[in-house]
């Protein structure tokens, strides 16, 4: 066994070492499966996640054979797919690569999409088909939230503010509108990359008034929106500038009052002597947003003294010399009443505005006296303006935001190679422009690491394809937002909710530990150089990769109850074929649609539909990396399980819902190669 190829699945066959039990259970169950999404409150609050222990002495131990011979395996094959004809075969091959790309460019393809994009594939080349579908989704206009949210409140004949009372969770919207784009909006890779930036410049909901129902004040009267707009603001900020330039993404973020609320930059007062300004935004935009702890080299590796130290970016000095620049921020001023300028404002919506008398106009000297900012007119925006340009052209800021967002896209662990490539990206697009967003994520998906993570094999007599995944330098976690969200989108829903098409689905966190607007601190979901306990902590990675050790950010959140939460909702969501948009809305609903699959099953004599459906499933949920031996068990098991239930009306459903299970439960679905 190679460590460096099997970490983080043997982590994730680790955590979802219930699911041999529930899948069998699944399989023998012919009644609604486990409890309703009603009682999971109950059980969390209790802690009581392992409702299941008491059936767990009459259940088979089959499914641990699944697990058996994978564990272990460094670069094995992962799958093989038997075709009819070479032509099929070599469609087959960009099937695989096309799902792979999609799941990193979108919240997950569907089987349509998959289709259309490896028929692509055939018809111009691998490589430029992927360059114009995302050069298609570059072209898209922004399909933005606020006012998303606004429309579906108002569809359903609400106002948005307090006058809606209490027992109306009004802000419950900004979710739905966030999962309606996440799920149907048409440009894809722009609201991943959203998604990516938030993790980046990062704000949470947990502000101070971000959840305040009244109105702001910085409009004219029957103008002015609910203040718990204003963080689905901030992230339409993302949306709007996910492929513009980093610079204008970073002074609009400076700006917008979520941040300046979330980091403390809002009200920031120049000294008087005694009260000294308030280094928190001055201290994050540097060590998160922009440059980082220690000095870095285009491809990521830290710089070192001759004695091997590492060298810090900036000291304290500079934080509070930076945080100087940052004062005289607020709210823009209540457009009914001017009497006070600073105190007076309170919209989340509009950018935050500089009054002077608050501004703080010595002289700040920063990095060492590497810079001085003091501007003539003493003007704080422009400050703020000379502060931002010296953040955005340090030398640390491609190779720290290009190491970011290959991890959210591609890989937890990207070579130095990797990461220099797309930091060159950042310093230049190829016509002189620094910093462009579109040309920078357009880099992380086609560059040739991100294709090497698996390795697609054709043969003949019999034809069939052969995918070798290639371990884990090349993979990284899924997501539980992604994967759920990939679930969703594969399922075709549909809601009788509104009569409109829109997606109303409520925050589900509390099951899947991860939401939008809700990241737990300004430090995200998890570290970018997490290590969960295990082989990967001790293990030396090859040469190629910039720390120096193997890193797995996303298993800081992985643990055996998230775990069987998400298992539980995939099971009641696979069995239900539907859910509800709140516990007290029972009639609204989203239906699932599996009508397909479940035709699969029963299309061919013996195993064959089974086949096919596992097979289906794989590359459609595991990009065609699941070992042979474990699709082979799954048929295998599932036959067993319901050799006796064949004349049930529901036989093909429990089929469908038993594959699928063991398929979505699996490391291979949870393992992004």
């Amino acid at each position: 066994m190679e460590v460096k190829n099997g970490a983080i699945r043997n982590l994730a066959f680790m955590v979802i070492a219930w699911v041999r039990d529930i899948f069998v259970y699944v399989l023998r169950t012919p009644t609604r499966l486990f409890f309703p999404v009603e009682s999971w409150h109950l059980l969390r609050a209790n802690n009581k996640v392992m409702a299941m222990r008491s059936t767990r002495s009459r259940l088979t131990r089959a499914f641990s054979v699944l697990l058996l011979g994978t564990v272990v395996v460094s670069s094995a094959t992962a799958g093989t797919f038997e075709t009819d004809s070479s032509a099929e075969a070599s469609l087959l091959k960009r099937k695989v690569r096309a799902a792979i790309f999609l799941h990193r460019a979108t919240f997950g393809p569907t089987i349509e999409e998959i289709d259309a994009l490896a028929a692509e594939m055939v018809a111009k080349g691998t490589r430029k088909a992927c360059s114009d579908w995302i050069d298609d989704q570059l072209a898209l206009p922004a399909s933005l939230h606020e006012p998303l949210a606004i429309d579906m409140y108002q569809g359903d004949g609400l106002v948005g503010d307090e006058s809606d009372g209490d027992s109306v969770w009004i802000q419950r919207y900004k979710f739905h509108a966030w999962w309606h784009n996440a799920l149907n909006a048409e440009d894809q890779l722009r609201q991943r990359m959203a998604w990516a930036l938030i993790q980046i410049l990062v704000t949470s909901e947990d502000g101070a008034g971000f959840n305040d129902r009244n109105l702001g004040n910085g409009r004219p009267t029957g103008q002015n929106l609910p203040r718990w707009l204003g963080v689905v603001d901030y992230y339409d900020t993302l949306v709007s500038g996910a492929f513009g330039n980093y610079r204008d993404l970073l002074e609009n973020v400076t700006y917008h009052p979520i941040m300046g609320v979330y980091l403390s930059s809002m009200r920031n007062r120049k000294t008087d002597g005694v009260r000294v300004p308030d280094e928190n935004y001055a201290r994050e935009i540097m060590q998160l947003f922009t440059i980082g702890l220690y000095e870095l080299n285009l491809d990521g590796s830290p710089k070192r003294t001759t004695q091997g130290e590492l060298i810090p970016t900036y000291d304290n000095d500079t934080i509070q010399e930076l945080a100087k620049v940052f004062t005289g921020l607020t709210f823009q001023p209540n457009a009914s009443n001017n009497w006070n300028t600073f105190w007076s404002g309170n919209d989340f919506d509009l950018p935050m505005a500089m009054y002077q008398p608050e501004h703080d106009t010595t002289p700040k000297v920063l990095f060492g006296g590497a810079y001085t900012i003091d501007d003539p007119q003493s003007d704080g925006e422009n400050e703020i303006d000379e502060a931002l340009d010296i953040l955005f052209e340090h030398d640390n800021t491609a190779p720290f935001i290009a190491y970011r967002l290959i991890q959210r896209f591609v890989k937890s662990n990207p070579s130095r190679g990797y990461v220099r490539r797309v930091a060159r990206k950042f310093e230049n697009n190829g016509q002189g422009v620094r910093g462009d967003l579109g040309a920078v994520v357009k880099a992380v998906l086609l560059d040739p690491e991100a294709w090497r993570s698996v390795r697609i094999v054709q043969r003949r007599s019999p034809d069939r394809v052969i995918v070798t995944s290639r371990g884990t330098e090349y993979s990284r976690l899924r997501e539980p937002l992604l994967r759920y969200a990939h679930f969703m989108r594969s399922a075709h829903p549909t809601t009788n909710y509104g009569g409109d098409g829109l997606f109303r689905i409520r925050p589900i966190d509390w099951v899947i530990v991860q939401e939008s607007y809700r990241s737990p601190s300004v430090f995200n979901f998890w570290l970018t150089d997490y290590q969960p306990a295990g082989d990967i902590v001790s293990f030396q990675p090859s040469r190629r990769i910039t720390n120096g050790a193997l890193v797995a950010p996303e298993f800081q959140m992985k643990t055996s109850v998230t775990s069987n939460y998400f298992i539980q909702l995939f099971i009641w969501q696979l069995d239900s074929a539907e859910f509800n948009v709140g516990n007290n809305q029972p009639d609204k609903k989203f239906f699932f649609n599996w009508d397909a699959e479940k035709a699969m099953v029963e299309a061919s004599e013996g195993d064959e539909g089974l086949v096919n459906l596992v097979d289906y499933l794989d590359l459609l949920h595991c990009c065609g990396t699941m070992p042979q031996e474990y699709k082979d068990k799954i048929v295998e098991i599932v036959n067993y399980e319901t050799r006796n239930q064949t004349a049930d009306a529901d036989y093909s459903k429990r089929r469908f819902v038993g594959a699928a299970l063991a398929v979505l439960a699996s490391p291979f679905c949870a393992i992004a190669e």
